[in-house]
């Protein structure tokens, strides 16, 4: 991620001559927006009496506003080695666009309207080498914002009642005491339903010394963590409105899935194994249909957030 030494000094070089008359190029911006996407100004409240910039205040203050956010976060990237926004954040700039609804194709329209602002502003000192390190810049922050824009759909879209909540708190309860046996149990039925993700584990694929896998203590350790981990992210799934793990985080989850080689395949299986260990553990009287969908949708909640950093980690891992 970043701009190159050179691509930093030509955007600062280039913020020292825009940001003299900020009035100016923040209402050629917008306006250069609204032209394009004439439909856009159904997106804001104030724009409905006047989409005259000049004769609109508001519009005014948020066109300065908007300019100056990205214009100072592609100014902080180098140094700050990540996206910043002044006066607000990534989060609420995510959960204001999911809100307006904006779309990809909008955010193109943004960066084309921005980047022909700075050519005019610019004037003789424009060149292709400034337009692609402004360029990367804000899509360096439009990126960013997008990342916050789905994170925010998946909250939005999270269904987690007090009952399932209950119903997962209730199987939790009885299996947490005995987490050695359930765990064991639930890494046993993965192996047993894909004997190929034993190559997953270096310490299961380089040796044989143990003739049944769930013999080896590093795979017992392994599964204890995992099935803990899982079923705690279950049980604060309502609470939090997020998935919240113990002792790491979804970026080093993902990480370490992506390196071990970990497909969208491999979580089906892993639902499967939890679903059964879960009923085994609670007996077929407490097991009802209500109790595996509320596991499911935990279970679920938590591959869909592991799969998204693994799809991050890859997208890292191809740009060169």
């Amino acid at each position: 991620m970043g701009l190159s030494d050179k691509q930093d000094a030509l955007v600062k070089q280039s913020w020292e001559l825009l940001k003299q008359d900020i009035p100016k190029n923040s209402i050629r911006f917008f306006t250069l927006i609204l032209e394009m996407a004439p439909d856009s100004k159904q997106m804001f409240s104030f724009t409905k009496d006047t989409i005259n910039i000049e004769d609109n205040p508001p519009l005014k203050a948020h066109a300065a506003k908007l300019f100056m956010m990205t214009c100072e976060a592609a100014i902080q990237l180098r140094e700050k080695g990540q996206v910043v926004v002044s006066n607000t954040t990534l989060k609420h700039l995510g959960s204001v666009h999911s809100d307006k609804g904006v779309m990809e194709p909008q955010f193109e329209i943004v960066k084309e309207a921005f980047l022909t602002t700075l050519k005019e502003a610019m004037g003789g000192k424009w060149s292709e080498e400034m337009k692609e390190a402004w360029l990367e810049a804000y899509d360096e922050l439009a990126a960013a914002i997008k990342i916050e824009m789905k994170q925010e759909s998946r909250e939005q879209k999270m269904e987690f009642s007090e009952e399932q909540e209950a119903l997962v708190k209730e199987a939790w309860e009885m299996m947490q005491q005995n987490i050695p046996e359930f765990s064991i149990r639930f890494f046993s039925l993965i192996l047993e339903i894909a004997p190929s993700a034993k190559s997953l584990f270096s310490y299961l694929s380089q040796s044989d010394e143990y003739e049944v896998p769930q013999d080896n203590p590093q795979l017992r350790a392994h599964a204890a963590t995992v099935f803990k981990m899982t079923c705690e992210a279950a049980v604060q799934l309502r609470e939090k409105n997020e998935i919240v793990l113990s002792n790491t985080t979804l970026d080093d989850i993902a990480a370490v899935h992506h390196q071990r080689g970990v497909s969208k395949t491999h979580f089906p299986i892993m639902r499967a194994a939890l679903l059964k260990t879960v009923k085994e553990a609670v007996g077929d009287e407490k097991y009802t249909d209500e109790m595996e969908e509320a596991w499911r949708i935990a279970f679920d909640e938590l591959a869909n957030a592991i799969t998204e950093g693994m799809k991050a980690k890859e997208e890292e891992a191809e740009d060169p």
